[in-house]
């Protein structure tokens, strides 16, 4: 897996370090590297690519075959090609990292943007629509960059070097919430008014990154039943979405294994024994809680407004439906059963379920 996962842009840095030229480019099957200069160079730029690739890559083959120097100036990063009828492994989404949760309070043009990502983190196969992985061929084509941005993804010592889904609150995608009949956008806005509506024991539905999902105070015995009546769910567990570590701790027990899986990049629903019981209809007749942490940049705003120590966040479907994607169909299925909707303005492409562990 070497798409989508910042794996060009780290072949660059380390062919520029290591004095090579040559080029780098994304094909539908796989990356493919041509790199020229000294030999015990090109040892350690083989030696670089192994053992510091981007930790969510996965090289599952490596072929190494020596040509004739054609004496490049420099390095490049070449458009991306189709060459074979063979198709390589994208990065499943990414939580968002704790660089960009920093930008998002300190970089002016990223101030509290709930779409905030980076060459390690953010959305990758739910807004993917071909390969090999592109701008262009993302649902983020349709957002062209701004100055800022551009100027961030063509510089290698940039964070944003080449990050596909690159955007701020100049030029990216942008929430809009429906209540009471009206719509609402502006973040700050969003995130009072979603947070004052899950406190007062309402249901919101919220966009994910794989699709909808629906939300409430999961220590609100009365919401969480109205939540499990709306969706003709008698008995099977909710997840729940705690505010950080700390909080989950005090509801279950969390061993180093657990606590390892919740808090990686792929930020997974993992069962864990109940320690301290939420509203009871969470999880009926059960011991464990699928408990889940953070992952969307729109998580870490919401619990800073919400102060709560979880909530539930369960798949925006219907009873044997699959979850909805689509902003309309939303509106047309989720929003009856919700107090409030709140989309985006990007499409997902490849619908996605928040994927559950349990460490045995």
């Amino acid at each position: 897996m070497v798409q989508g996962v910042g794996f060009r842009p780290f072949i660059y840095r380390i062919a520029t370090m290591h004095k090579l030229t040559g080029w780098v480019e994304n094909r539908n099957d796989g990356v493919q590297i041509k790199v020229e200069g000294e030999p015990v160079r090109l040892e350690q730029f083989l030696t670089a690519l192994k053992n510091e690739a981007p930790q969510v890559s996965n090289i599952t083959s490596l072929a190494v075959e020596e040509e004739k120097p054609k004496y490049s100036s420099v390095f490049e990063i070449f458009k991306s090609t189709d060459v074979s009828e063979e198709i390589t492994e994208i990065s499943p989404d990414i939580a968002v990292c704790d660089n960009c949760l920093h930008d998002m309070k300190d970089q002016t043009h990223r101030i509290n943007y709930p779409f905030i990502n980076c060459t390690n983190c953010g959305p990758r196969f739910t807004i993917i629509n071909d390969l090999p992985y592109d701008r262009e061929k993302t649902t983020m084509a349709v957002f062209p960059m701004c100055e800022l941005c551009k100027g961030e993804y063509s510089d290698i010592m940039d964070r944003r070097f080449h990050a596909q889904p690159v955007a701020c609150n100049n030029c990216g995608p942008y929430y809009e919430l429906i209540y009471q009949g009206k719509r609402i956008t502006g973040i700050d806005r969003i995130t009072t008014m979603v947070s004052e509506t899950i406190l007062r024991g309402e249901i919101v539905t919220i966009k994910g990154l794989g699709g909808f999902f629906i939300a409430c105070n999961a220590t609100d015995t009365q919401a969480v039943d109205r939540l499990r009546e709306a969706k003709n769910r008698d008995g099977k567990p909710f997840a729940v979405m705690f505010s950080g570590l700390e909080e989950l701790k005090k509801y279950a027990e969390v061993d180093s294994t657990e606590q390892k899986e919740l808090l990686s990049w792929r930020r997974p629903i993992v069962i864990l024994k109940t320690k301290k019981p939420l509203a009871p209809g969470v999880s009926v007749g059960f011991q464990t809680i699928g408990a889940m942490l953070p992952y969307m940049p729109f998580h870490y705003l919401l619990f800073e407004k919400i102060k709560l120590p979880a909530i539930v966040l369960t798949s925006g479907n219907l009873s044997d439906e699959p979850i909805i994607i689509d902003n309309n169909t939303a509106e047309k299925k989720l929003l009856p059963v919700s107090d409030a909707l709140l989309t985006y303005n990007r499409d997902i492409y490849n619908r996605t379920d928040d994927s559950v562990q349990m460490v045995v």
